[in-house]
């Protein structure tokens, strides 16, 4: 019997600019495109580029427009990662300004964790996302903030300061 409720999901290591990255797909639908090298996906001996998603990748970048994001989450991570998508590309939004966004404008801390759970780097833009004192906060994915610069700097944006460590965003 077909279960119609959880379609077979294809995952993969890939290579992108930035580095490596773990993919999960199906079709033309992205449910993760994390960067290796962060908490939640070490950097691992030996990991090998797996075709299928080296290919997709690729479509996916030069073509984002033909993939359906399904990032898995809550209600209010939903909200955040939609208002992240109309930040402009070579723009910046602080925390704030996403929380206002979705009118919840208390709510700053949990939109910065909503940001960081974000599942679908770059292409759902939480890397245009800084603190409201202008520096750059965190990064989650990846190698953190240097990964972040580069994205900003790929984007045509001098990255901000990284400010103090312990700031919250």
């Amino acid at each position: 019997m077909k279960n119609n409720y959880f379609p077979t999901i294809h995952s993969g290591y890939c290579q992108t600019p930035w580095g490596w990255a773990y993919l999960e797909y199906k079709d033309h639908a992205i449910y993760r495109l994390e960067f290796l090298g962060g908490k939640r996906y070490p950097l691992k001996e030996g990991i090998q580029t797996d075709q299928a998603a080296q290919k997709v990748i690729k479509q996916l970048f030069k073509h984002p427009e033909k993939f359906e994001l399904r990032p898995q989450g809550t209600a209010f991570q939903q909200a955040v990662w939609n208002a992240l998508l109309k930040i402009p590309k070579g723009s910046l939004r602080t925390y704030l300004d996403i929380a206002h966004a979705i009118q919840r404008p208390k709510s700053v801390r949990a939109v910065a964790n909503a940001v960081g759970a974000n599942p679908i780097c770059i292409i759902i833009p939480c890397h245009r996302v800084i603190r409201s004192d202008g520096t750059l906060g965190g990064y989650s994915s990846g190698s953190g903030a240097d990964l972040k610069k580069a994205l900003l700097k790929a984007e045509g944006i001098n990255p901000p300061t990284e400010g103090l460590s312990y700031e919250s965003p």
